[in-house]
């Protein structure tokens, strides 16, 4: 079935495009045009895609995952129990070598380890320009095109990364990333963890943990999960229905005042500004 486009906006260097695909049956899929494509899933009611023709078992594990496909790279997908909605960024080619410093032949050799790319900031970089695309304003070209180079950087990073690795990845492996999401996903009912726990769901030391935790998602664990909780802090603050003193208990604040103090840090907000924020913005779209 032909995506359902639901925003678009095309620039000299990038184009990029929300959608939401309903794949029914097995097909090959090749990115949207000729050039370097990453692409961002944004639904939640599904399980992961299967992939059978590239060495990766499945791609987009969760909510905000991030896939790579270099140009001409068809893979198979397999049918999903729900609509696929995707963030899609194809970047023209030559642009795309010419910052990063890597050929195609480059990234088709490691094909499997970008089909599901762990970094968490090329994660958050997506995000900022799916706000762009719902909600446009002032300036939207000029912020998405800030926003696909400072993505270029970061893809010209994690392919450095892969090499210094030797393409093996010495990162953690997929299931040991998995375990230390679903435990990030009980925090809420079962408190955060801490690293001991966490290095001990994936069989290894902390120091290990540390270590392979940076290579395969580019972030030092500690602020992975300092971005956990904002994010976290985020969605109840919007949705309205608990008080900062309560948010700040189900996150494991030492105190609410501590709690306004570190989210105020990390976004430049009180909670009660960014509360009174998303509130007007939700009245303004409806």
């Amino acid at each position: 079935m032909d995506p359902v486009i639901e925003a678009q906006l095309t620039l000299p260097h990038v184009s990029v495009q929300l959608a939401t695909v309903n794949l029914t049956e097995a097909r090959d899929v090749l990115p949207g045009t000729s050039g370097y494509n990453i692409c961002q899933r944004l639904s939640d009611d599904h399980a992961p895609l299967r992939i059978g023709n590239i060495n990766a078992r499945e791609a987009f594990p969760r909510v905000g995952s991030v896939g790579f496909l270099p140009p001409g790279c068809a893979v198979r997908l397999y049918p999903m129990d729900g609509p696929f909605r995707v963030l899609n960024c194809d970047f023209e080619p030559a642009h795309f070598e010419a910052v990063t410093g890597f050929g195609q032949d480059i990234w088709e050799e490691h094909t499997g380890a970008l089909v599901s790319i762990r970094d968490r900031r090329l994660e958050l970089l997506m995000q900022e320009i799916h706000a762009e695309l719902v909600q446009p304003d002032y300036g939207q070209a000029t912020v998405v095109e800030a926003v696909a180079s400072m993505i270029l950087i970061e893809m010209a990073r994690y392919g450095r990364r892969l090499g210094s690795a030797g393409g093996s990845g010495q990162g953690l492996a997929p299931w040991q990333l998995r375990r230390i999401n679903e435990r990030l996903a009980l925090a809420l009912e079962q408190g955060y963890p801490g690293l001991d726990e966490l290095a001990a769901l994936c069989g290894i030391s902390q120091s290990h943990l540390m270590r392979s935790f940076k290579i395969a998602t580019g972030w030092p664990i500690h602020k992975f999960i300092t971005e956990e909780r904002l994010r976290a802090a985020k969605q109840m603050l919007s949705a309205g229905e608990i008080n900062a003193k309560e948010i700040a208990i189900r996150l494991g604040f030492r105190s609410p005042a501590y709690f306004a103090t570190a989210f105020r840090r990390m976004t430049g907000k009180t909670p009660t500004e960014y509360r009174r924020e998303a509130q007007a913005r939700a009245a303004g779209s409806g």
